[in-house]
């Protein structure tokens, strides 16, 4: 494809290294320690290929949901393959790659990858949701997951303190460190993927897990397509204000202590207060939200307030009593300049 309908793509990933002209192919260029060192099936950190060019990434609908795991794609440098496979310390060269900096870039490309998804397929979520959803998809219990599924853990090359019986008469590597372990040597593979292909790596990296992640956000993804025609844009903030807002009363959203983390994701919670001002009150609290992102905290927070309908309906009688004594007061002054211009005031 070329540059231009790329760029014209709204899913595109940008192109960090130039044009594809100019990159450099690992098994093509004229860098006879690189071909020497993946000829014996090592390379070292200085020999790692240049960024392949950007991928098209598309939405998810529901018809390409699979029930079935697409199969791993493969890993065109064999030199790359055993390098995102390694731990460093399992290295006989300290100068030779390990998975590190192939993690480093393969997690880069799930991050980017997941939120271009995330965004083309829920386009009204808040971004505090966004990353919610973005967080399921590349945390490293779903990586671990994956790493398992593909067997990639039965051939990466790692000390023995992360078997499973650890290293017998020494140490052993907690759940936790095997866990985050396995995750990383998923990521290292994807950047294995994408780094040996320089001309489609990014595109077959980009479709493989777009097919992966499908089945983790399915109920997300149906309920996206399944949402009816908004009827009305209006927020419950402007709605809140809407109906009991009057010059002199005000609305203010305000962050409140909080110590919570979202289950799924286990990030940090926001926590925003809702406060009223006016109608005899001073700073009174009318409802609260706790959210990824502030702006979804507070919006949490007016729909608390609607739906405390009795109270709101104090001050939206309020507001209408004021509307009405003001209407009055305003057609008697009118009234009155009115008598004045005509001369029919008393004693005239």
């Amino acid at each position: 494809m070329s540059k231009r309908s790329h760029i014209e793509s709204t899913g595109g990933i940008p192109d960090t290294a130039g044009p594809v002209s100019k990159r450099t192919r690992p098994a093509q260029d004229g860098n006879s320690d690189a071909q020497s060192q993946n000829s014996a099936g090592k390379i070292n950190n200085t020999a790692l290929p240049q960024i392949p060019p950007l991928a098209i990434v598309t939405k998810w609908t529901a018809v390409t949901l699979s029930r079935s795991r697409p199969p791993l794609p493969a890993v065109l440098d064999e030199a790359l393959k055993t390098a995102a496979l390694t731990h460093s310390g399992m290295r006989k060269n300290p100068l030779d790659a390990s998975y590190e900096r192939l993690e480093w870039i393969g997690d880069s490309y799930l991050y980017t990858i997941a939120s271009s998804l995330v965004f083309q397929t829920f386009p009204d979520l808040d971004p505090g949701k966004c990353s919610q959803l973005r967080e399921r998809l590349i945390r490293n219990a779903t990586l671990c997951h994956y790493t398992r599924h593909y067997g990639l853990d039965k051939i990466a090359i790692f000390p023995e303190e992360f078997a499973l019986q650890g290293r017998i008469g020494g140490t052993s590597a907690s759940d936790k460190q095997r866990q985050k372990a396995l995750g990383d040597i998923f990521e290292s593979y994807v950047g294995a993927v994408i780094l040996s292909d320089p001309e489609n790596g990014v595109q077959r990296a980009a479709d493989w897990l777009k097919a992966l992640w499908g089945p983790e956000l399915e109920n997300d993804i149906r309920r996206e397509e399944a949402k009816k025609p908004q009827t009305s844009l209006i927020g419950p903030k402007t709605e809140l204000e809407r109906a009991i807002v009057s010059p002199g009363v005000k609305i203010q959203y305000k962050d409140l202590p909080n110590y919570r983390k979202d289950k799924t994701t286990n990030l940090q919670l926001f926590t925003v207060g809702c406060f009223l001002t006016g109608w005899g009150e001073t700073d009174k609290q009318l409802g609260f939200g706790s959210a990824l992102g502030k702006k979804e905290a507070g919006a949490k927070a007016a729909q608390m307030a609607l739906e405390n309908r009795k109270l709101i309906q104090v001050y939206i009688d309020k507001k209408k009593a004021h509307l009405e004594a003001r209407a009055a007061a305003q057609a008697v002054a009118e009234a009155k300049a009115a008598a004045e211009t005509s001369g029919d005031l008393p004693g005239n």
